[in-house]
């Protein structure tokens, strides 16, 4: 689907440096699979004990050697009685590294993770590097626009969609009628054939909870919650204060995700990927769980005031350029509401491998040529999202086809009855 010489993939180091409570200097967890010179370093990590590591191996062996479906057929459990019960990891590892690492990623505490959730990922990790593409992550979507140029797909931005009303015209096809905002202003109606709904789960439940015939059903659901995330962004004069292209966790135990000590990871993105910043210039991201930044009640100020002090203990060398607002330059404070949606237990939540029946929203049936896709509607990633829109594109090309075909033969029948 994605041509990934063209997006010009640079990638992070396997492993991480983690923020150790009481220790001055970052310790860094090495991954002795993916680069073997690492094994000694990662033999004498502070992070994690002897013991922990060596209990590694198993779910190592277990990620390596099963297929995604044969992970996702194992027993569910919430990812921290996974960790504590089947692994047997210690408290002390798991606060320090496995917690901030998969929470940042899952943007939950463990024990509102699914199991197997955590076994993809850790294959997705054992497989492959994770990277960033030149231009951005909107880079994606723009080779995505490219793809879809080429084949005669014209893609109209900023139109809203309001409301879906379905058509019957004949016995054959069903009609929908879409309403958006027109870009000279005022409403616009779209006549189509076939609908997918691209959206997260709560814009998708408000149109579906619109439409005749399922408002009721729909309207009827448990509302399925979303994580939110606060990303912070610092610009500022070289050097960087890491120069590995490494993800940086917080493992500071109890003192981590409050008010005093926000951050959970951090990375300079700019180290990965040079042309994420201006020549002679870093961009360094901080990511803010929900629980650390809902203290702050919205206070942006607040929020930066503690990143900053923060960050000035992780980078001493840096403190007071960290602390200086004219030289580490604050480009923007983002909190995400609808970032992710949950994966373990609710009923409908997104922890399903291969995506689940786009013709129907969380059990409920939608009217025919309607289908919806979205990381709700697979597994909360991104690959889970591309692949719901796969399965939704796949089905509406099929309805389509099959539309096309029907109407061909209404057409030979009238034809033959006027010959008649």
């Amino acid at each position: 689907m994605l041509d990934y010489d063209a997006l010009d993939l640079k990638q992070f180091l396997p492993g991480a440096k983690v923020k150790l409570q009481g220790r001055d200097k970052l310790a860094t967890v090495a991954d002795p699979l993916r680069r073997r010179r690492d094994i000694f370093t990662a033999l004498v990590s502070p992070v994690g004990t002897p013991l922990d590591k060596l209990r590694l191996l198993p779910l190592f062996y277990a990620v390596m050697t099963k297929s995604i479906d044969e992970l996702f057929a194992m027993e569910e459990t919430d990812t921290l009685t996974c960790l504590k019960g089947k692994y047997k990891f210690s408290e002390e590892f798991i606060s320090s590294f496995l917690g901030p690492f998969l929470e940042g990623i899952y943007l939950s505490p463990l024990e509102k993770q699914s199991s197997h959730m955590f076994h993809f990922v850790m294959k997705m990790f054992t497989t492959g590097l994770t990277s960033l593409p030149r231009g951005g992550m909107q880079a994606v979507a723009n080779q995505l626009e490219s793809k879809a140029n080429e084949l005669g797909v014209e893609v109209q931005f900023g139109s809203r969609a309001l409301s879906i009303k379905p058509a019957g015209n004949d016995d054959y096809c069903e009609e929908f009628l879409l309403e958006v905002d027109s870009k000279g202003g005022g409403k616009q109606t779209v006549h189509a054939k076939s609908i997918v709904i691209a959206t997260d789960i709560g814009i998708a439940r408000t149109l579906l909870e619109d439409i005749d015939g399922i408002e009721q059903r729909v309207k009827s659901l448990t509302k399925l919650p979303q994580r939110s995330v606060g990303c912070i962004y610092y610009g500022f004069q070289s050097p960087a204060p890491l120069a590995d292209p490494i993800l940086i966790l917080n493992g500071e135990g109890s003192q981590r995700n409050t008010k005093e000590f926000p951050v959970n990871n951090v990375c300079f993105p700019s180290i990965v990927q040079r042309g994420y910043a201006p020549n002679g210039y870093e961009l360094c991201s901080v990511s803010v769980l929900e629980k650390a930044s809902s203290e702050h009640a919205g206070d942006h100020t607040s929020l930066d005031a503690s990143v900053r002090k923060q960050l000035s203990t992780w980078f001493p060398d840096h403190a007071n350029d960290i602390m200086d607002e004219s030289k580490w330059v604050q480009k923007g404070i983002y909190v995400i509401n609808n970032a992710q949606p949950t994966h373990y237990g609710k009923d409908g939540c997104a922890n399903v491998h291969g995506g689940r029946d786009c013709s129907s929203f969380q059990g409920v049936a939608m009217p025919s040529g309607m289908f919806v896709c979205g990381d709700h509607m697979a597994t909360s990633t991104f690959n889970g999202a591309l692949e719901s829109g796969v399965n939704a594109g796949d089905a509406a090309g099929r309805f389509l086809a099959e539309a096309r075909c029907q109407e061909g033969q209404r057409t030979t029948l009238h034809t033959s009855n006027k010959n008649e």
